[in-house]
């Protein structure tokens, strides 16, 4: 019996949810390839032709019929009829009995100003219509499985959690000169990652850098922007750079010269950003929000993301410390980071899935 995965991810511009299907499943091909018997076939189904990973186990095949979720609904469900189907990016065909679904977060219930009326409207009739029907429902955090189960309304232990890593950024090329090319100081910055979405929080992280006066380092933000998702501007003067998107290996190189990243958002399910830079060494100021106290447990420093005052002493308190008090944030990130690897994380979806596929097999 052949296990499909959902590869509408394939086809989107890379933002935490595709990064978490790209990486998880890297993993568990790399896990397969050492017992591929365990679960059979495996066919990535994608809408029109795409730029496959360099997978060794799965393969992709193109089926045709729209793009989207009309894709989704009809023609990845004729296609995967035969066999269990893994969709890791909040999506998937409703009326397939085999589903494999992972829900990242309950923002679009928590912050719902945050999407568009479209997708709001979409998502919040489809997601509760998969989730029901799912054969084994995922989430990234015990505090999205909370989260998630209080919205629709479910025991929260039917969630697998299988969490997300930052390990993938010790993969990206290093570059050397990345910060001037941006026109930024090296040591001399600090960064924000996220898309221009209110939920990422950056027109307070922006306020409170204003305010926090000419003592604090500049401020570079990187992100674009996402279909379906409410927009804002970040700003641009002499102190604040919004750098927009950046590919993976310029990336690398920001983070690596920041004295320090901040992550603003208000909801998150998890939060790859922070723990990325962590991985790197980077010191971080965090929201105590969402599933972030959950996930970088003792790694940052701590601010209330509603209160740009609080956020503006954050970035004091950032400013004054001196070179072994950071140092020795850096060392306590890099320790909360390695606590998550993609290889365990493929490990526990891997447990999900052969036992869906033996269902499966069972009822055919």
């Amino acid at each position: 019996m052949t296990l499909f995965i959902n590869g509408r991810f394939l086809t989107q511009p890379v933002s935490g949810v595709q990064r978490y299907c790209h990486e998880l499943l890297g993993a568990l091909d790399q896990l397969l390839q050492h017992d591929q018997g365990r679960i059979g076939p495996v066919e990535v189904l994608v809408p029109h032709a795409v730029t496959s990973p360099s997978w060794r186990v799965f393969r992709t095949r193109v089926v045709r019929g729209g793009t989207g979720h009309v894709w989704e609904q009809g023609a990845l469900h004729l296609a995967a009829r035969g066999g269990p189907l893994l969709s890791l990016g909040n999506s998937g065909p409703v009326r397939h009995r085999a589903h494999i679904l992972c829900l990242h977060d309950a923002n679009l219930f928590d912050i719902p100003e945050a999407f568009s009326p479209r997708y709001r409207a979409w998502h919040r009739m489809l997601r509760p219509m998969l989730a029901r029907r799912a054969a084994a429902l995922l989430t990234v955090s015990h505090h999205s499985a909370s989260a998630l189960a209080h919205h629709l309304r479910m025991d929260a232990r039917r969630f697998e959690v299988v969490p997300n890593s930052a390990e993938h950024v010790l993969h990206w090329p290093v570059q050397a000169g990345v910060p001037a090319r941006y026109g930024l100081d090296p040591g001399n910055y600090l960064l924000s990652v996220g898309n221009q979405s209110p939920n990422k929080n950056i027109a307070r992280l922006v306020a409170a850098h204003d305010a926090a006066g000419p003592g604090v380092p500049p401020l570079a933000i990187v992100g674009g922007t996402v279909r379906g998702v409410a927009q804002m501007e970040a700003g641009q003067g002499r102190r604040i750079h919004a750098l927009g998107r950046v590919p993976d290996s310029d990336l690398r190189g920001l983070y690596e010269g920041a004295a320090g990243f901040v992550f603003p958002s208000l909801h998150e399910g998890f939060g790859i950003p922070p723990l990325e830079a962590m991985q790197l060494g980077v010191p971080v100021l965090c929201a105590r929000s969402g599933a972030m106290p959950d996930v970088l447990g003792p790694g940052p420093l701590w601010f209330d993301p509603r209160d740009p005052g609080d956020i503006a002493r954050c970035l004091r308190a950032f400013a004054d410390m001196d070179a072994s008090r950071r140092k020795s944030q850096s060392v306590i990130g890099r320790a909360v980071a390695a606590q998550y690897r993609w290889a365990d994380s493929a490990a526990r979806l891997l447990d999900s899935v052969e036992q869906v596929v033996g269902q499966a097999q069972l009822a055919a």
